[in-house]
């Protein structure tokens, strides 16, 4: 069983409102990015901000598991992990919310070069993309919840104790050569611009 991850509990502090539910093209972004995720796997997880269920529930409906992180402010580690944890599946793919041109392709490469491993992390840009990533649930939760004991709050900061594949830019190039997957809504001029291109598109 694999289960596709969404990550919307970030602070959105750049944007000024919760960008999961900002829309693009009329559809929140997040919609978009759990769209993707149901055409690949067997259950989406949708992790918020405490206290922010019940607008993801109506927005999502009851085909999505919608968990909360148990504290504010505990970075993106904090968040997989309250994923992982309301997860089933053996493997998990992540992604977050403010990716809305994620090419399902790139998720696949991913996947496929995580299995066997503790899971798959792209490297782009010369840097690791550790919430573009796959994880086996079981080993993975287990390190994120130890680094988070230690007061950490960067998946990065658990690779020490997991054995990942690294997926090269050159091999998510094939499939997404500009890589659309990357790019983050982190503000309104973001939004403008990856609006625009999506018009040109058409």
């Amino acid at each position: 069983m694999l289960t596709g991850v969404v990550l919307s509990g970030g602070t959105s502090t750049r944007f000024g409102q919760e960008k999961g539910l900002v829309t693009l093209d009329g559809e929140p972004m997040v919609r978009l990015v759990t769209r993707t995720m149901q055409s690949l796997t067997d259950e989406v997880v949708v992790a918020v901000a405490r206290g922010r269920s019940p607008d993801y529930h109506r927005l999502l409906g009851n085909g999505v598991i919608v968990v909360e992180d148990e504290q504010d402010g505990g970075g993106p580690l904090l968040g997989l992990t309250t994923a992982l944890r309301g997860a089933s599946g053996e493997y998990v793919i992540v992604s977050p919310c403010d990716t809305p041109l994620l090419k399902p392709e790139m998720c696949k490469i991913v996947i496929n070069r995580g299995k066997g491993k503790d899971g798959a992390v792209p490297r782009v840009r010369g840097y690791l993309e550790p919430l573009h990533a796959s994880y086996r649930r079981k080993t993975c939760l287990d390190a994120f919840e130890r680094s988070l004991s230690d007061g950490m709050r960067r998946p990065k900061d658990a690779y020490r104790l997991l054995e990942l594949a690294i997926v090269e830019e050159a091999d998510i190039r094939v499939h997404d050569p500009t890589l659309e997957s990357f790019m983050n809504i982190n503000t309104r001029e973001d939004l403008f611009r990856i609006a625009n291109r999506q018009s040109c598109h058409r």
